[in-house]
C-alpha cells in the first residue's frame, strides 16, 4: 500500500512539474499586451516576401515580413492611376499624382487568386495606407472591368493571414 502511494505521489509531482513547465514557457512566448510575438510589430512573422506591397525589389523573397497594422491606426488614402504593366509576379500601376506603385509577393498572388484579371491602361483605384514609406494596399478596384481585390480587412491585416480576428 506505501508502494503505492509513493507511485502516485511522484506521478502527481512529475505531472505538475509539466504542467508548471508548459504555463511558464507560453508566459514567455506572450508580450506584456497579451499578442504572440509573431503578430506584433516587434515580433517576425513567418510570412513569404514582402506581403506585397511597394517595394522596389525581387518579388516572393523570403524575407522576415514585419506587420505592425494589426496595433496601430492608418491614414487610410484612396490612389487613382493606370495599371502600366503586370505579370504574374507583380502589377505596376503610375498613379495620377505620378507615384509608381508595384503590388507584388503574396497580395499580388491573393489578387490573382480572386480572380483579378488586369489589362494594360486598365483605370484602377487602390484603396491602402502607407507604412514605413512602402504602400500597402487593402483594396484593388479594377474601373474598366468592376474586378475588385479585397486584400486587407479595415484594421490592415492582411486577409491571406487567415484567422482575422483581431
Amino acid at each position: 500500500m506505501m508502494k503505492k502511494i509513493l507511485m502516485w505521489t511522484l506521478y502527481a509531482a512529475l505531472v505538475g512539474i509539466l504542467i508548471f513547465g508548459a504555463v511558464n514557457r507560453t508566459a514567455a512566448k506572450i508580450e506584456p499586451s497579451g499578442k504572440p510575438y509573431a503578430e506584433s510589430s516587434e515580433g517576425l512573422s513567418t510570412g513569404f516576401g514582402r506581403g506585397g506591397s511597394g517595394k522596389n525589389e525581387q518579388p516572393g523573397g523570403f524575407e522576415d515580413e514585419i506587420h505592425a497594422s494589426n496595433l496601430e491606426e492608418h491614414e487610410w488614402v484612396t490612389l487613382s492611376g493606370v495599371i502600366s504593366s503586370f505579370s504574374a509576379q507583380e502589377m505596376l500601376a503610375v498613379m495620377d499624382n505620378g507615384e509608381t506603385i508595384y503590388v507584388a509577393g503574396r497580395a499580388w498572388r491573393f489578387a490573382l487568386e480572386q480572380g483579378f484579371d488586369p489589362r494594360l491602361g486598365n483605370q484602377l483605384t487602390m484603396h491602402g495606407f502607407f507604412e514605413n514609406g512602402e504602400f500597402e494596399p487593402a483594396k484593388i478596384n479594377n474601373l474598366s472591368t468592376g474586378q475588385v481585390a479585397n486584400l486587407r480587412s479595415e484594421t490592415g491585416r492582411p486577409l491571406w493571414a487567415g484567422n482575422n480576428t483581431y
